[in-house]
């Protein structure tokens, strides 16, 4: 009597699995809104991004890579959505950059001068992935010079013009603050 009973709920198991099929917990859910997880590291507070952002190797935000300081930047699209890639312009905000410095929001702050970064002009997510990381580069030797001790160099990095899907209302923008005097015992 056990094993005929035992017999037919595997059987009833088998049938019952066997019976699934892709349904609605398969399509696509969410919202599809695009914007920068480094923005969000303060847990909403503001959109700032300290480099370095803590001690130990598992807490840098950078990697020193030649005599280039790279600092880990990114774009991530919310939702669940397969096959989907998009691409974003990145831009430097600079007249947001230099309202924080104007307000004081920044200790001993200053805007990142143009030619001391670069940032990639477009980044591209493929299609199955909804995030890709790029760096804000700058140079190691520049960082070194007396005019930027102890400052907080300030730029506004900032997504755009989506080839597809839309812009979150909050952080599209990352506010870089590289403490120059902390980022110089990382590059010595």
């Amino acid at each position: 009597m056990k094993r005929t009973v035992f017999i037919v709920i595997i059987a009833l198991i088998a049938l019952g699995l066997s019976s699934c099929e892709k349904g609605e917990g398969f399509d696509d859910y969410g919202f599809a809104c695009i914007y920068m997880p480094q923005a969000t590291v303060s847990g909403g507070l503001n959109n700032n991004y300290n480099v370095p952002s803590g001690e130990g190797p598992y807490t840098y935000n950078f990697k020193v890579e030649g005599n280039q300081l790279k600092i880990l930047l990114g774009v991530l699209r919310s939702g669940d959505l397969l096959n989907k890639g998009f691409s974003v312009d990145i831009i430097a905000r600079i007249d947001t950059s230099q309202q924080i410095i104007a307000q004081n929001l920044v200790t001993n702050g200053m805007v990142f001068p143009q030619g001391l970064y670069s940032l990639p002009e477009k980044v591209t997510v493929p299609d199955n992935k909804n995030n890709e990381s790029f760096y804000m580069t700058v140079p190691v030797d520049a960082l070194k010079n007396d005019a930027y001790t102890d400052k907080q160099l300030v730029l506004t990095v900032a997504v755009a013009n989506p080839t597809q899907f839309e812009l979150s209302k909050v952080n599209t923008n990352t506010v870089v603050i590289v403490d120059v005097n902390a980022i110089r015992e990382h590059i010595q």
